[in-house]
């Protein structure tokens, strides 16, 4: 097999996994075959929504939104990778219109169900992040949601001999350029990917994809947006459904586990932790 821009592995290096090491768990060799049912079956969306609506139960994403860019009612925003509109909700009330962009249709139909906005708020289309169906310079802030690592994962090649290579880094910064090119002079772009699932400390730091953010000149953050589950079987049972066994073994080994499963958590629920990275530039 031929190998484009091979990348071999050779250790750690002081504790994090660089773009040549060994120890990189090969989670994105099988990323496509494990959520492509989800996103192609009504059921696997609805069950996404369920997730993503116990997430980030303290409200931090929608604080660091704010934060990097206060909404109010003369504002368009683009959010990209929409899946099934858990950013489009939270800033949709607040802003002159949002336009939802994802490649899966049936992600798009459930965010469009779930809605509790005026319909008129909000566009829905199905659409690639390297090829937007949008004029430039007219959105305010440009949000792109669990959705990199996506992309990479689909042109990321990996070989026997445990090196990798591919294209991704040339279809991620046409997917950059497109985000610049929305946006509006002053606008702001702001990128969530995951750095942990039932994790207190981030598990992903050494990521490819998040040091080629930084190269583009992406400034970063981590915030902590834990999941809050109505009891243990509803978590273990969720977490293992999208995010696998690993996940689900470390909320098992962080929940009590002298509890019955079937027996709901007290009025303060049952809490996951769960890293998030930020990543976010303004437009000049």
């Amino acid at each position: 097999m031929n190998k484009s821009n091979p990348e071999k592995c050779h250790g750690e290096q002081n504790g994090l996994c660089s773009e040549k090491c060994s120890c990189r768990e090969p989670a994105t060799r099988s990323f496509r075959a494990k959520h492509a049912h989800i996103y192609s079956s009504v059921r696997g969306c609805e069950k996404y929504d369920v997730l993503s609506n116990f997430q980030d139960y303290q409200g931090a994403i929608s604080s660091f939104i704010h934060n990097m860019c206060p909404l109010n009612r003369g504002m368009a925003v683009l959010d990209l990778g929409a899946g099934t509109g858990k950013l489009t909700r939270l800033v949709a009330p607040l802003v002159s219109y949002v336009l939802a962009l994802d490649r899966a249709e049936l992600m798009l139909r459930t965010a469009e169900r779930s809605l509790q906005v005026s319909k008129s708020l909000v566009g829905f289309a199905v659409a690639d992040i390297r090829n937007l169906p949008c004029r430039s310079g007219v959105f305010d802030l440009v949000l792109v949601g669990w959705t990199l690592s996506s992309l990479k994962s689909e042109f990321e090649e990996w070989y026997e001999d445990g090196s990798a290579g591919g294209t991704w880094r040339a279809e991620l910064d046409s997917a950059l350029a497109e985000v610049d090119r929305a946006l509006k002079p002053g606008g702001v772009a702001i990128i969530f990917e995951s750095q942990g699932t039932a994790s207190s400390i981030p598990s992903r730091q050494g990521s490819w994809l998040y040091a080629h953010l930084r190269q583009r000149g992406y400034r970063e953050q981590l915030i902590r947006t834990d999941y809050k589950f109505p009891s243990k079987a509803v978590a273990l049972e969720t977490l293992l459904h999208f995010f696998g066994k690993g996940a689900s073994k470390r909320a098992a080994a962080i929940l009590s586990p002298e509890e019955d499963p079937a027996e709901k958590m007290p009025d303060e629920g049952c809490i996951i932790p769960e890293c998030t990275g930020v990543w976010w530039r303004r437009m000049e």
